[in-house]
């Protein structure tokens, strides 16, 4: 069945963002299928059923366009995170919402391992201060406050642990699926998220008591 494509420039606002939100839309479910380079303009707007000149006029082009997406997939996001703070386990609550975004948007793994590591692109700067950088603002009060740790120092450290603990399996699946034999569904679930929590704050209260001589 073929998509039918609306032409020319909407005039009415509503339309204008109806068909914006279509095309954000409509560059999530392609990056959930394919990277980044691999999606060309004509994709996207086929996907969206929307001519393809509209991109440039609502985002200028493909690259402002997945800057647009991911502000409003980290909007979408990080409200879940806000009142953690009052919870007894935020940083255990953290994890498994974390844990979550990981496993049900793989196209959040394919920008940061194929656009933002070790680049500094208009896109790969967006993505840095829409998700680590806003992290970081508040796992580290999240560490603090769950294993009482006094030095926020120490706690941003464990912070970056702890996220490089959660990404790291996503941004190595061919390694850990080849080499090591672990599949998708080893690092998904409750029992993954309890293992991790347990074993990354035990080793922060040990580490804090015992200090080991070399």
């Amino acid at each position: 069945m073929t998509t039918k494509v609306t032409r020319g420039r909407p005039v009415c606002e509503v339309k204008q963002a109806e068909q914006r939100a279509k095309l954000i839309l409509a560059a999530k479910e392609l990056l959930n299928l394919k990277s980044y380079s691999q999606i060309t303009i004509r994709d996207i707007a086929g996907e969206a059923g929307i001519n393809s000149a509209m991109i440039k006029y609502y985002f200028g082009g493909k690259e402002n366009l997945f800057v647009q997406l991911i502000q409003s997939l980290a909007d979408e996001h990080f409200a879940q995170f806000e009142n953690l703070g009052e919870h007894k386990k935020p940083l255990y609550l953290f994890i498994c919402r974390f844990a979550e975004i990981l496993h049900t948007h793989p196209g959040f793994v394919h920008l940061l391992s194929e656009e933002v590591l070790n680049k500094t692109t208009p896109l790969a700067q967006a993505f840095m201060k829409a998700f680590p950088a806003r992290v970081s603002k508040f796992l580290p009060q999240f560490i603090q406050q769950e294993t009482g740790i006094e030095d926020l120092r120490k706690a941003k450290l464990a912070a970056f642990q702890l996220i490089t603990l959660l990404v790291s399996p996503y941004i190595l699946k061919t390694l850990r699926q080849q080499a090591w034999g672990i599949d998708d569904t080893e690092i998904q679930g409750e029992q993954w998220t309890k293992d991790l929590y347990q074993r990354f704050v035990l080793g922060l209260k040990e580490s804090d008591i015992n200090e080991v001589e070399f």
